[in-house]
C-alpha cells in the first residue's frame, strides 16, 4: 500500500506558511504535494529527506550492480523477478526484459551519481511503451510492418516559428 502525501492549494502555503509546513512534519511522507491551478502541482519536502532518497536509490543501486557483476546467475533471477516490480514487463520478450534490467540498473547508477532520478523515471516509462506496443497485436502488426523497400530520400528539418 502506498502512503500518500500531505495535501495543500499553493495559497494556503502562501497565505498560512507555517500552519502548511507543519502539516508536511506529520505526513508518513515527511512531503506536501502543493496543488497549482496552472502549473503543475510542486513537492515540498526537506533539503535532507530529498538527500536521504537519493542515497537510498544510490546504495540500492550499489547493490544491485555489485551483485550483477559477481555473478552472471544473479542477472538470471533479477529478470525471473523483474515482473513483480514492474508486471508490464510480461509483455517484452525475453530479451527485452533482461536489457530493460540492464538499461535501468545502469541508468540509477548514472542518475544517482547526478543526485537525480528523472533519467530512471525515462528509461521506466519508455519501457512501459514499449510493453504497450507488445500488448496491442493491432498496434504491433502496424508498427512492424513492412512498408516497402527503400529510401524514402532526406526528411526536411522542421521549419522554425518566426523564420
Amino acid at each position: 500500500m502506498t502512503t500518500m502525501p500531505a495535501e495543500a492549494n499553493f495559497s494556503e502555503l502562501i497565505n498560512k506558511p507555517k500552519d502548511t509546513v507543519a502539516r508536511m512534519q506529520v505526513s508518513a511522507r515527511k512531503g506536501l504535494r502543493l496543488h497549482r491551478r496552472d502549473e503543475e502541482d510542486l513537492y515540498l519536502t526537506t533539503a535532507a529527506r530529498a538527500d536521504q532518497v537519493v542515497q537510498v536509490v544510490d546504495s540500492t543501486t550499489r547493490m544491485f550492480v555489485a551483485l550483477m557483476k559477481e555473478s552472471p546467475e544473479a542477472v538470471d533471477l533479477l529478470t525471473q523477478v523483474f515482473p513483480e516490480a514492474f508486471p508490464w514487463v510480461r509483455f517484452l520478450p525475453d530479451g527485452a526484459v533482461r536489457e530493460f534490467l540492464l538499461e535501468f540498473v545502469e541508468t540509477a547508477r548514472a542518475s544517482t551519481e547526478l543526485g537525480t532520478v528523472e533519467p530512471i523515471a525515462q528509461v521506466i516509462t519508455e519501457w512501459k511503451h514499449t510493453a504497450e506496443i507488445y500488448a496491442d497485436p493491432e498496434l504491433y502488426a502496424a508498427l512492424t510492418a513492412d512498408h516497402g523497400e527503400g529510401d524514402y530520400g532526406d526528411v526536411p528539418a522542421p521549419e522554425v516559428a518566426g523564420e
